[in-house]
């Protein structure tokens, strides 16, 4: 059930635009902040432990016949016995999510999300029984995505996958805001000598002249930044190092068992994580820094001298490496970012959602809040890293279409 409130939170993100005391996204901007060389990561014995314990949802006490000899524990028997002859309804573990979500959606998301309700088992009938939800049972949606309607047999679609049917799913079909048209004008230009003997300094006339040969000077940008960190900024030669390990760290995910055993740490991390700060969805921080978490669940597996050993021939060690690889995911992203991704990003930092956000349980306002600054932190790079990863940009793709644009399985970015 947990898969399915994850689902509908995702659904409710797309069809609109909790702990108490998070007021705003500023109280979540250090929960996205990784230290590899300070911060303390659990051991693998220690997230197992914590796990098998939190999932333990049931203690049989006799697991044969034959433990049935001998004396009985009564009290056992007294509490099990109870549970065939109670008649009050259990409440399930995540019905007050499920209803807060769907409360929170705009009315015309329910014909897509409404019959998928129906065909998941054990469905609490408290959801199923809402006013809008009950109507929808094994009712196709009416309004259908134009890119769809000519679909032969779209009617056997399957119910869970019933959203992409809502034509604002879609991005070309939403409408552009019509932006204001500027009226040109002609500036009076003053003449400034320092102005052109700046220009001069940074285009040396001599380059251009017939004939002429000025020697190219070796600039920042094209030396490596000497140990990287996470406030150091991206030089092109740092950017084609990094690009250089891209084989070699993916060629280690997939050796031997990594890949399981990095997926198993990641589940229990997540678990951990959930357990400690519920109002972070589970998987965001991966996204956020994929390279830094990736570190962290070899570190947490012991197996991150081999990792090292993979991005040492670049100059790297394992926390300059991951410091810069994930300096150079966010530049690449913004680097990608359109315009609607763009726009929401300056809805949540200048605080537009906020009067929706604050009608939202306690719970879900700082779930919200926490996603919001995820996806802030995700499309945050200085400038400098902007520029120097348009420069190689190219050879960046050449590298990751052959992993479909991921990082040890986690997404990077969408190549628009």
């Amino acid at each position: 059930m947990r898969r399915l409130a994850a689902i509908l939170t995702v659904m409710t993100g797309l069809a609109a635009a909790g702990a108490a005391g998070a007021v705003s996204m500023a109280d979540y901007r250090k929960s996205f902040v990784i230290d590899l060389d300070n911060d303390r990561f659990p051991t693998f014995e220690e997230l197992e432990k914590q796990f098998n314990a939190e999932n333990k949802l049931y203690d049989p006490r006799y697991h044969s016949v034959w433990e049935l000899l001998g004396e009985f524990d009564r009290d056992f028997y007294a509490r099990t016995a109870t549970y065939g002859i109670n008649e009050k309804r259990l409440k399930w573990d995540e019905e007050e999510d499920i209803l807060a979500i769907i409360g929170a959606m705009p009315e015309d998301m329910y014909p897509y999300i409404g019959p998928m309700l129906f065909l998941i088992p054990n469905m609490s009938d408290k959801v199923l029984n809402l006013p809008k939800i009950k109507e929808t049972k094994n009712k196709f949606p009416e309004r259908i995505a134009p890119q769809l309607k000519d679909v032969k047999d779209l009617e056997f679609l399957s119910p869970f996958l019933y959203y992409i049917l809502k034509p604002e799913m879609w991005p070309e079909n939403r409408k552009d805001i019509e932006m204001p048209q500027m009226t040109p004008y002609h500036p009076k230009v003053v003449y400034d000598e320092k102005f052109y003997q700046k220009i001069k300094s940074i285009v040396r006339p001599e380059k251009y002249m017939l004939g002429g040969e000025v020697r190219d000077r070796v600039t920042r940008s094209e030396m490596r930044t000497i140990s990287p960190g996470r406030d150091t900024v991206l030089t092109s030669a740092d950017v084609q190092a990094f690009a250089n390990t891209i084989d070699a760290v993916e060629d280690w995910y997939r050796s031997g068992d990594n890949r399981y055993r990095i997926s198993q740490a990641a589940a229990m991390l997540m678990a951990k994580e959930a357990e400690e700060d519920p109002t972070i969805a589970p998987g965001v921080r991966d996204l956020v820094n994929p390279c830094a978490r990736l570190a962290v669940k070899a570190k947490i597996l012991g197996r991150e001298r081999d990792l090292a050993f993979r991005v040492a021939k670049e100059g790297f060690t394992l926390h300059e490496w991951a410091y810069t690889c994930d300096k150079v995911v966010k530049a690449y992203r913004v680097s990608l970012m359109n315009r609607y991704m763009l726009q929401a990003l300056k809805n949540y930092r200048n605080g537009t959602y906020d009067d929706e956000i604050d009608k939202l349980s306690p719970k879900h306002r700082a779930l919200r809040y926490s996603t919001m600054q995820a996806l802030t932190e995700m499309y945050t790079a200085p400038l400098t890293d902007l520029q120097e990863v348009r420069k190689n940009r190219s050879l960046l793709e050449d590298k990751w279409r052959k992993y479909n644009f991921q990082l040890a399985e986690t997404p990077l970015a969408r190549n628009n």
